[in-house]
């Protein structure tokens, strides 16, 4: 496993981009992963925000954030002293409910967040895998979002930065048994 590390001053050089809220960025685009949580997660707006439903509860949820942490069994969103945590095993019932025939225990909560972040910390991440880690990470977007998907085990979020926990391992291997993002070995190499 490897693991990056993204704070505003990467964002605003990588991606021209400024973020007030580091946290927030993991909750800025519109995935159904939080959809069946709007009501836990509006327990972390201040009461003059609450009642107004769930597209303003998801488009304030990234201004009031203050630390999140998600790993393959949970994901904990902190603001101020309230907090909330969404379970792999909720998530699970909650998707064997609407959908049967889903694979839930293959779900993948830090990987499942990422894909709701904004565009910005995405691209951040690929740049930086590329350009720290040497991975040989594709543009297209269906082709990221799988690879992150898939490769991100663990995030935790707070005002100043945010790590994330990649394990290219779990991405599919290639004949030889090297992982689809390393460079390809040449004879000089063996």
């Amino acid at each position: 496993m490897i693991s990056i590390e993204i704070g505003e001053k990467d964002l605003i050089e990588l991606t021209k981009t400024e973020v007030r809220n580091l946290p927030g960025a993991l909750f800025v685009g519109a995935s159904p992963l939080l959809k069946p949580f709007m009501k836990k997660l509006e327990a972390l707006l201040p009461p003059r925000n609450k009642g107004r439903g769930n597209s303003y509860i998801l488009s304030a949820l990234h201004s009031h954030i203050d630390e999140v942490h998600a790993d393959e069994g949970k994901i904990r969103v902190k603001s101020g002293e309230r907090g909330v945590e969404i379970s792999r095993e909720e998530l699970g019932r909650w998707m064997g409910d609407r959908y049967p025939s889903t694979d839930h225990h293959r779900l993948n909560l830090p990987g499942l967040l990422f894909l709701q972040s904004s565009p910005a910390l995405q691209t951040a991440s690929a740049i930086l895998l590329r350009r720290e880690h040497r991975l040989q990470i594709p543009d297209g977007r269906r082709t990221l979002r799988y690879i992150f998907h898939r490769g991100v085990v663990s995030m935790d979020a707070d005002k100043e930065r945010i790590r994330i926990g990649f394990d290219p391992e779990r991405l599919p291997k290639r004949a030889d048994g090297s992982c689809v993002l390393e460079g390809k070995k040449t004879r000089s190499d063996a």
